[in-house]
Parts: structure tokens; C-alpha cells; sequence
């Protein structure tokens, strides 16, 4: 049984005697809350996951409406990447994700063509971007790539590509940043000129390569899609896929 406080008169003081218990008991629950702290640290979320920045799939279809440049999309959670667009309102990059060739949102039965970087993975990667230059896509061919170019006029490659590839960078000459990838022309099925780049990875067994275009919606909003090297023939059907899907998302009206 814990002490009492009680009290004496010495020399004409008061002098108290305080509970044994007292301080062990504040040690303990100090300790206590210092090891929560300890224990949410380690084993807690992250400040990114607690932000939605993390990765992590859904299998709800319900949808939210998020804006990117003014323009509004309303978007099923299973097409979502980070839990953070699972959140209505405007941010600067929304990233989703289809499987081909259906574009289908995320489903268990899908799951390694969503999670695994596959050499031959049917996941795309749709990101609807704020455009961060003042060029369209015909700029920026001529403008930032050509220039680059080992040949101005480029190589014939099959489905209906022109094949281009960049000069490598040295310590004296650096490059432009483009010596890790070939680029690709060819006109659309809607008659576009398409500018695609590919990875050139050394060990490509190591990191899959992928493809990707950069296509103008507006002035404001540009479309990154991404997919593996494996499709390209396809690259045409990809192309009117992902137009589609991103229209299909599209809600009239601007913010």
C-alpha cells in the first residue's frame, strides 16, 4: 500500500514527507510515452505515406474529381497511384496507371502487371502534367531534340518509325541528357506527328526499358505515358488507348 503524505515540525518548520511511489511513477510513464514516441517513429507511418505519396494500389472504382492546369478529371481510385489523388482538388501531376490492352484500373487478378517492373508488364503509366515549357510537341522536336541528334534525318525502323540517337557526352563536351535513350518519329492514327523516347539501358535484364510520349492536350496540360519496350510495335493502338482514356476522364468545364 503506497504511502501517505504526511508531515512533521522540526526546528519550528513544517517539513513534509512526500510518497515514496511519486517518482518512480513519473519515470514510468515518462519512459511509456518516450517509447511510443521511439515505437511510431520505426514502426509508424512516414511523413510521405501519412501525405499520400507513397504508392499503394486500390481496388475501389469510386471516383473523385481532381483538376491539373484548370482542367477537371474525374478519376477512379483503382487508376490512382498514390492515395493522394484518391482526394478531390487541383494539384500540378495526377499519376495513373491501365493495364492493356482494355486499360483496365487496378484488380488482384492484375497485380503483378501493376507491381512488378516486368520486362513485358501491361502496366502504362498515364501522368497528366502542368506543361513546363513553352513548347508543343512539334517544338519540341525541332527545338530540343533534333539538335542533339547523331543524324538530322534519322534512320527508317520497322512500324513505321524513323529511329534517332543521341550523340554521348564526354568530360570536355557533356551531353545534352538525352545519351541514355533513342528517340522515335512517326505520325498517329489521328495524322500527329509522335515523338517517342525509349531507355537504353547496358543491362536491360537489370532494368526493363520503357517507352514514352509527350502529348499536348492544351496550351497549360501535357500527357506522359509510359510503357514497356516489349509494345512498341503496338505503339499506334497505345496511342489512341491512352487519348481515349484520358477523354474519358475529362469533365467539361475548367477550374
Amino acid at each position: 500500500m503506497a504511502r501517505r503524505q504526511s508531515s512533521q515540525t522540526m526546528g519550528g518548520e513544517e517539513v513534509r514527507e512526500e510518497s515514496g511511489w511519486r517518482y518512480p511513477l513519473l519515470i514510468f510513464f515518462f519512459t511509456l510515452v518516450l517509447s511510443g514516441f521511439v515505437l511510431f517513429y520505426y514502426l509508424g507511418p512516414s511523413p510521405d505515406e501519412l501525405a499520400g505519396d507513397v504508392p499503394r494500389p486500390s481496388l475501389s472504382d469510386d471516383a473523385v474529381v481532381l483538376s491539373v492546369g484548370g482542367l477537371q478529371f474525374e478519376v477512379p481510385a483503382n487508376h490512382t497511384v498514390f492515395p493522394k489523388d484518391r482526394r478531390p482538388g487541383a494539384r500540378d501531376t495526377l499519376a495513373l496507371y491501365a493495364a492493356w490492352p482494355r486499360m483496365d484500373g487496378y484488380t488482384t487478378s492484375r497485380k503483378q502487371d501493376f507491381m512488378e517492373n516486368r520486362p513485358n508488364s501491361r502496366r502504362i503509366d498515364v501522368l497528366i502534367e502542368e506543361n513546363n515549357t513553352p513548347f508543343d510537341e512539334k517544338q519540341r522536336l525541332e527545338i530540343l531534340y533534333k539538335q542533339h541528334t547523331t543524324s538530322a534525318g534519322g534512320v527508317p525502323a520497322e512500324n513505321g518509325l524513323t529511329r534517332y540517337e543521341f550523340g554521348k557526352g564526354s568530360s570536355l563536351t557533356p551531353g545534352a541528357g538525352y545519351e541514355n535513350r533513342v528517340m522515335y518519329t512517326g505520325t498517329t492514327e489521328g495524322g500527329e506527328e509522335a515523338v517517342i523516347f525509349c531507355y537504353d539501358y547496358d543491362d536491360e535484364e537489370l532494368v526493363p526499358a520503357d517507352c514514352f510520349r509527350i502529348y499536348d492536350v492544351t496550351e497549360e496540360v501535357w500527357v506522359r505515358y509510359i510503357f514497356k519496350e516489349v509494345y512498341l510495335p503496338e505503339w499506334r493502338r497505345i496511342d489512341e488507348a491512352v487519348k481515349e482514356f484520358v477523354g474519358e476522364l475529362r469533365v467539361e468545364g475548367e477550374v
